[in-house]
């Protein structure tokens, strides 16, 4: 198995390739394709789906791009309200990667149709977790860019009091 971290340091933001014998699942790309497209080829794999924590305020995916050139399905939570092709992944779900696993942990809080994803791997070890922006290093993600999303709609004050960053945080 392959877990490869891609970096958007003008974004602050994190996406990942997760490979398993061939292939390939992208969590959360950024909107330039080609270094997904060129990690796939570079490990003769095929990109098989793209999985989105939630929709970002802040940047532009390249997930519908990667469906279309790839036929990748695209996975988001129920909650978003997507009108483009995808398949629902909202808690319990799971996409089997050959011998691995990805299940879907709904976590509202950065948004209200926030979800996470817990990789399972070929042993059955819990391995490694993607949080989207729910959670950073040492932070949480701030709860007040998307107050009204999708098929809900949530005020960050009615959001449990977990989801906020404690006193003296900057944010």
């Amino acid at each position: 198995m392959i877990i490869q971290q891609f970096y958007d340091k003008g974004l602050a933001h994190g996406s990942y390739a997760v490979i398993r014998t061939g292939k390939m699942i992208v969590i959360d790309p950024a909107r330039n394709p080609q270094p997904y497209y060129d990690f796939a080829a570079q490990h003769d794999a095929d990109i098989v789906g793209v999985i989105e924590t939630h929709p970002h305020a802040d940047f532009v995916s390249s997930h519908l791009e990667i469906h279309e050139t790839t036929g990748a399905v695209i996975y988001c939570s129920k909650l978003t309200g997507a009108t483009y092709p995808h398949e629902t992944f909202d808690d319990g779900d799971v996409i089997q990667l050959n011998d691995i696993k990805l299940k879907a942990i709904n976590t509202p809080g950065h948004s209200p149709d926030s979800i996470c994803i817990l990789l399972v791997d070929e042993e059955g070890r819990e391995t490694a977790v993607f949080t989207g922006d729910t959670l950073f290093v040492g932070d949480v993600g701030r709860p007040d860019l998307r107050e009204n999303v999708g098929n809900i709609t949530a005020k960050k004050r009615n959001l449990p009091a977990r989801c906020f960053k404690a006193p003296g945080k900057n944010s």
